[in-house]
């Protein structure tokens, strides 16, 4: 299922709309999946609501809608923007392409054990792919792309942790 069909989906679901009555300032804040077996399929859907300071996190399959019970979000330096389902252009598919492509060109040695993602709305870059590879040598692998164009925006590699 593409992103954003999940969203529409999602949205015109009754316990979307049930829910809505009492989240009435809660916009799209992003969605996010993870690409393993286990989670096949299924897409977590964030509401957030910035009066409240509360995320609602829908859990999206083609079998059901689940909804996690509000919850605080830690306060970062930045706001957590409204993200615009136009504005992601770009396929699944594509994003991972890409990413993949950009791993192997800046990273080739690193080996992925898990991948996730998380579409949202960065401030500085707009609606992004936040792409991240964990690999087997304990590192993270972060690339944003562009959600219109698959533009690498920005990569890092860092270490998880030292072990001694």
């Amino acid at each position: 299922m593409e992103i954003m069909e999940a969203v529409a989906k999602l949205e015109k679901s009754n316990e979307f709309k049930e829910w809505q009555k009492s989240h009435e300032k809660a916009y799209l804040a992003h969605v996010f999946v993870m690409l393993d077996e286990p989670n096949k399929g299924i897409l977590q859907i964030g509401y957030f609501d910035s009066e409240k300071n509360l995320m609602s996190t829908f859990v999206v399959s083609d079998k059901k809608i689940e909804i996690i019970p509000d919850q605080e979000v830690l306060k970062a330096n930045t706001e957590i923007e409204k993200l615009k389902p136009s504005d992601v252009k770009l396929s699944v598919a594509d994003a991972l392409a890409a990413a993949q492509k950009a791993k192997l060109e800046h990273y080739p040695q690193e080996m992925p054990a898990k991948t996730f993602f998380i579409i949202q709305d960065l401030k500085e870059h707009g609606a992004v792919f936040n792409i991240t590879f964990f690999t087997h040598s304990f590192k993270t692998i972060n690339i944003k792309l562009s959600s219109k164009d698959g533009k690498v925006l920005h990569h890092t590699c860092e270490t998880l942790a030292a072990f001694g």
